[in-house]
Order: structure tokens, then sequence, then C-alpha cells
């Protein structure tokens, strides 16, 4: 009878000790991720916001309100790359690491490169801010990309997420430069010198001309009538992710594997 008695209470000190720990734990993670997605800069103190795991029902609600209302039948990409593209930017967010929470890129390098397959969106206001024409490296393909590469003098273009830098004239005039956030795939991007710039051979006159849109020296090159104002908005701090249906790259990305916490304004 008293060994029933203390196996009984040990079972249920046992049970109150997870308990607890899975509620600090709980208390811990939620608090430490800041405000991401609808939120400004400067966060006013009486906002309320949801809080959810990037795995749970409620994010993929969010994700299907948020992709039905941006995107039309003329400008609407993956519904696979825009899931890939979200679950890196929240968890660039909830890692505090972006500048501008507002604004999220996307390359679907998967697209023949004579259709637009750069878009660049405001999370704040729900809106499609560009869907532009974007260059692959020389090395990377003809009109389809196929090869990609981390490596210097390649000029093949990188996958994965980036975070955008400064604003500079350089080589190609008005850049933005980029920062590589995963090491073995686009980690050397900034050693390489890749940037997002403006050129002459990304145009549809060009496409008409060679049939396929021109190719970079591994840039994400845009049109020069768009590279002036589309800098203004994705530099210094944006997410930008560039995808292709790499197999290793999608089983091995640690961010892509992620299940962060995001925080929506209700």
């Amino acid at each position: 009878m008293m060994n029933r008695l203390i196996a009984l209470l040990s079972i249920t000190t046992i049970a109150i000790l997870v308990s607890s720990f899975k509620l600090e734990k709980s208390e811990r993670m939620i608090p430490s991720v800041k405000p991401s997605l609808r939120d400004s800069v400067t966060t006013c103190e009486h906002e309320m916001y949801d809080y959810f795991y990037t795995s749970s029902s409620r994010y993929r609600q969010y994700s299907d309100t948020l992709f039905n209302t941006l995107f039309s039948k003329g400008n609407r990409p993956s519904r696979k790359v825009f899931d890939y593209a979200m679950k890196g930017y929240a968890y660039f967010a909830g890692h505090d690491m972006l500048r501008k929470k507002d604004i999220l890129a996307f390359i679907d390098y998967s697209l023949s490169s004579n259709v637009r397959r750069l878009w660049v969106i405001d999370l704040k206001n729900i809106a499609v801010l560009y869907h532009e024409l974007v260059a692959h490296g020389r090395n990377t393909g003809e009109e389809y990309a196929r090869k990609f590469s981390n490596a210097a003098n390649s000029y093949q273009s990188s996958l994965g997420f980036f975070i955008t830098g400064e604003i500079y004239n350089g080589k190609h005039e008005l850049s933005v430069k980029m920062n590589g956030m995963e090491r073995r795939y686009n980690g050397k991007a900034f050693d390489r010198g890749i940037v997002m710039h403006g050129a002459d051979y990304v145009s549809e006159q060009f496409i008409r001309e060679h049939q396929r849109l021109g190719r970079s020296l591994g840039c994400p090159a845009v049109s020069q009538d768009v590279i002036s104002r589309l800098s203004s908005t994705i530099a210094d701090g944006v997410c930008l992710f560039a995808y292709y249906p790499h197999k290793t790259y999608l089983k091995t990305s640690e961010i892509l594997k992620s299940d962060v916490v995001m925080a929506v304004a209700r």
C-alpha cells in the first residue's frame, strides 16, 4: 500500500513538473518574438496581436486569406513558392532581423525568364507592389534556370533566403546589396558581388529580339525602368527568397524546416 502511494505521488510530481515546463516554455517563447507582419517599426501600446506557430491551422488560415486577397489570375505566383517565402519571412521577423517588416520579395526561378517571376508585396496594406522580369546568371541556364551555385566566378545564381542591404552606385550604377542567409547555398553572395541591379537586357524588347531574357553574372537583374523605384522599396532589411525546386535545398534548409511564432495584428 505504501509503495503504491509513493509511486502515485511520484507520477503526480512528474506530471506537474512537465506541465510547468511546457507552460514556462510557452511563456518564454511568445513574448520574445517581436510583432511582425501588420505592425509598424514603433509598436503602439494599445495594439493587440494574435500569436501562432507557422505549423498551426491558424497560420494556414492566415496564409490562405493573404494569398487570395493579394493575387489575381494575372499576377498569381505558385502557392508553394509563396508559402516558402512566408516561412522565411516569419523566421527572420521572429528573430528581429528585418528592418522593413512590411515588405516581402520572392523570385520563382522555376519559371521561364520570359515571364515576370519577381514579386514584391506589402504585407501591411495587402498589396502587390511589383511583379517584374528578373534575369538569372549566364551559367545558370538559357531561357530556363537549371544550375545554381554559391561559388565565386561561377556566373550562376544562388538559391535561398537573403536579407537586402543598402543602395549604392557601383559597376551597374544603382544597385542593392544582398546578404545571403544560408551559408551552404548563398553565404558567399556578398563577397561574390551578388546584388540587384538594373540592366538593358531585361526588357520585353530584348525577349522579342533574342527569344529569351538576357543573363547576368549571377545577379537578379531587373529592368532599368524599374530599378530606381524598386531599390528604394526593397533595400535596407527586406527578406528576399530565391526559389527553385532543388531537392537537396528543400530538404536541408533550416529556415524552411523551422517552426516559429508569428504575430499578426488583430
